[in-house]
């Protein structure tokens, strides 16, 4: 007998572990193929593990794990697959075994068939006792599966028992499909021994696209006519002349539909004959883009070299800029410190000059009166309790009248180690500082240690914060206050020995009958030797608000310098600000600052204070009261900078008219715009009345409507109103 398939190169058996079954389908293949090779292909269950010890023989030894079942199992399967090709190596072709591992066998064949492109396939099958030439769907349902799954491009051979009782054959030069039976030859009382094998065109795969329904359904239903026709050879038939009118009508149905087959067949090779030459020119332009991408890859990879090497220049320049620009910074950083050093010692040495030139008037050596104690006890009218006005821990003071002149008469301590001529000197000494903002030492009584000093008629700045409730001083007035105070203090940090006050303190400022600001009991220390822990029979209730003034340094070297009254400055500042006691008073200036509510500490009976300006006097007087001198500002360059043109933008009262100044403005005297008693009203075009300054830089700023309707005013003149200025001035007087 004659080959099947004379070109076929490789035969793939699906064998088993059925070794009859097996050497059944390797004979048949061997006799039927002139492959050169031939591929056992063998589908490993590995769970099943009962069939496994089915197949084991009973001289292998078995072990009870699972994970040793499947080892040994897969050892078996591999020795028995290796039986199988020494059995096939006499005939002389190449064989070669082919395993996976899957749990569906059918599944595994097609799989197989699919991932090795498998063409040309030998497996075992089951056929119909009755119906010959037809699989039994019970007994063979894997081969039905493979059958009905498997890739259209492989030729399957179903073989029973050694004989072909289906096919399923893909022809590439009909390009056609068929799945024939088998005819097998029978004797009358034993099963089939030999197949005639049928075959009908069968369909390309690219073909199988074009098919429709209708077209699948005919070729079912002429398969099952070719069935009937096997199915009538194989039943021993009696009425031959009914099976040939029933082959004869068969025929002609089936020579019909392969002649519109054939039809259809050349308009689907035409179509693939335009879908090939559309695939060809789709591939030319393929080429022709890969050609254009690779001579883009040769043009980027230049340009990355490109944009490396601009990178690497950009990197240096980088470098050089920035130390370029640290060099510059530093340069500035240099240039702003020596301006700012400039700056201050210009702007000290023009304060210098000015507290020369206003000192100059007092540098005239004077007759330093010494008074008699006689005429001191006469003035204090024998130290009438009534004339006391203070008493503190450097003694006892005395208002008086010593020849003709209003005077403030300084006892002090009788406990003093110096001698009178030491007294007499220092006292000497402390007369010849004058200045506008110290109080004015006249004479001095060795005899009763007393000081004799210009009566300042408006009391203490510590009188005045105690009874703000009563008669609150203006933030001008405080400001001016504050001002005259860091004046004083300039000009005795700069004197020659430096002066340090030592004792500053609200007490300490006394205001005259215009508020401004005085400091006394200056050099007080040097006259009478006594520590801070001596007795004081005006603080001694309450030594922490006393000593809440001094320098916290002083404490660890018990030495004064020029930052101690600096410390005691700022917390004055602190109070002039918020009229609030000492206790906690820099805590709260703090978080008010940190949580930018500085109205919640300001003392408002003063009025309204100016936000910036009065924010700046807060961080200074925060910084006064540092603990380390070295974070204290200095007077000049940055307390007096600030203050002295703060100073300026305050209205100076007349101090005959502070008094009124303190007193509720009747409404109708304050101008609407900037909030003050007019000094020239005048009316305009509205009905309203407003500070002749105020309305006509309104208008001239290019307003044309009312600052208080907000309407569009008829005209920009305005007449003064000579009622309300005659009525504001009579208010004035009274």
């Amino acid at each position: 007998m004659g080959s099947i398939v004379e070109d076929a190169d490789t035969v793939y058996v699906a064998v088993g572990k059925n070794s009859e079954k097996t050497q059944q389908l390797l004979h048949w293949a061997l006799k039927n193929f002139s492959a050169k090779n031939i591929c056992l292909l063998h589908i490993h269950r590995p769970n099943s593990i009962n069939s496994f010890n089915r197949n084991l023989s009973e001289n292998e030894p078995k072990d009870c794990s699972i994970e040793a079942f499947q080892e040994h199992g897969d050892q078996t399967v591999n020795k028995l697959l290796d039986q199988y090709i020494l059995t096939l190596v006499p005939t002389g072709v190449q064989a070669y075994k082919l395993l996976i591992e899957m749990d569906d066998i059918e599944k595994g064949i097609s799989k197989a068939i699919a991932q090795h492109n498998i063409r040309w396939l030998v497996m075992g099958a089951a056929a119909d006792r009755y119906n010959l030439g037809k699989l039994v769907k019970q007994e063979s349902e894997k081969a039905v599966f493979v059958r009905e799954q498997a890739f259209l491009s492989c030729n399957i051979w179903f073989i029973c028992k050694g004989n072909l009782i289906c096919t399923r054959v893909y022809s590439k030069h009909t390009s056609d499909i068929e799945t024939s039976h088998a005819l097998l030859v029978l004797n009358p009382n034993t099963e089939a021994k030999q197949s005639e094998k049928i075959r009908s065109e069968s369909i390309p795969d690219d073909a199988l696209k074009y098919l429709d329904s209708d077209d699948m359904k005919e070729i079912k239903s002429v398969s099952s006519h070719r069935s009937l026709k096997s199915k009538w050879s194989f039943n021993n038939v009696t009425n031959r002349s009914k099976l040939a009118d029933l082959m004869f009508h068969e025929d002609e149905a089936f020579e019909s539909w392969c002649s519109k087959e054939i039809r259809r067949r050349k308009e689907i090779e035409e179509q693939l004959a335009r879908e090939k030459l559309e695939v060809q020119k789709m591939k030319n332009q393929r080429d022709e883009i890969l050609e254009e991408l690779q001579m883009v890859q040769g043009q980027n990879s230049e340009l990355k070299k490109q944009i490396s090497e601009s990178h690497c220049t950009i990197t240096e320049l980088e470098e050089k800029i920035i130390s370029a620009v640290d060099l510059l910074i530093s340069f500035r950083e240099k240039r702003d410190r020596l301006r700012i050093e400039h700056a201050n010692a210009v702007r000290k040495v023009q304060v210098l000059r000015k507290f020369e030139e206003a000192d100059t008037s007092f540098s005239y050596r004077v007759e330093f009166p010494a008074f008699s104690f006689v005429e001191i006890n006469e003035a204090t009218h024998d130290f009438d309790p009534s004339w006391k006005i203070g008493e503190g821990r450097y003694g006892s003071v005395y208002k008086g009248m010593l020849r003709n002149m209003h005077v403030a008469i300084k006892m002090l301590p009788s406990y003093g180690c110096q001698s009178l001529s030491e007294f007499q000197h220092q006292v000497e000494v402390l007369s010849r500082v004058r200045h506008p903002n110290l109080s004015t030492l006249i004479g001095s009584c060795a005899e009763s240690r007393s000081l004799v000093y210009e009566y300042v008629n408006n009391g203490s700045l510590e009188s005045h914060l105690a009874c703000k409730d009563k008669n609150p001083l203006p933030w001008q007035i405080r400001i001016s206050i504050a001002t005259d105070i860091c004046s004083a203090l300039i000009f005795l940090h700069s004197s020659e020995p430096c002066i340090i006050h030592e004792n500053l303190k609200p007490s300490k400022v006394l205001l005259d009958a215009n508020f401004v600001a005085k400091l006394s009991d200056l050099g007080i220390p040097f006259l009478v030797q006594q520590s801070l822990d001596s007795a004081d029979t005006s603080t001694i209730c309450n030594p922490n608000e006393r000593l809440a003034y001094v320098d916290p340094e002083y404490f660890v070297n018990g030495k004064f310098t020029p930052e101690s009254d600096v410390y005691s400055y700022g917390v004055i500042l602190l109070q002039l600000l918020t009229g609030r006691p000492l206790f906690g008073l820099v805590r709260d200036m703090k978080c008010a600052l940190e949580k930018e509510n500085l109205k919640a500490v300001l003392d408002f009976s003063a009025g309204e204070w100016p936000p910036f300006q009065t924010e700046q006097l807060a961080y200074l007087a925060l910084r006064c009261c540092e603990k380390s001198w070295l974070n204290r500002p200095d007077l000049v360059s940055e307390i007096w900078s600030v203050l002295e043109p703060f100073k300026a933008t305050c209205i100076h009262t007349p101090p005959h008219l502070i008094s009124k100044k303190l007193h509720r403005v009747p409404s109708h005297f304050v101008c609407p715009i900037v909030q003050e008693v007019m000094e020239d009203p005048y009316i305009a075009a509205d009905g309203f009345t407003y500070e002749a300054e105020a309305i006509r830089g309104w208008l001239h700023s290019g307003h044309d409507t009312s600052p208080m309707t907000n309407l569009k005013l008829d005209h920009t003149d305005l007449v003064p109103n000579y009622a309300l200025h005659n009525a504001i001035l009579e208010w004035q007087q009274q």
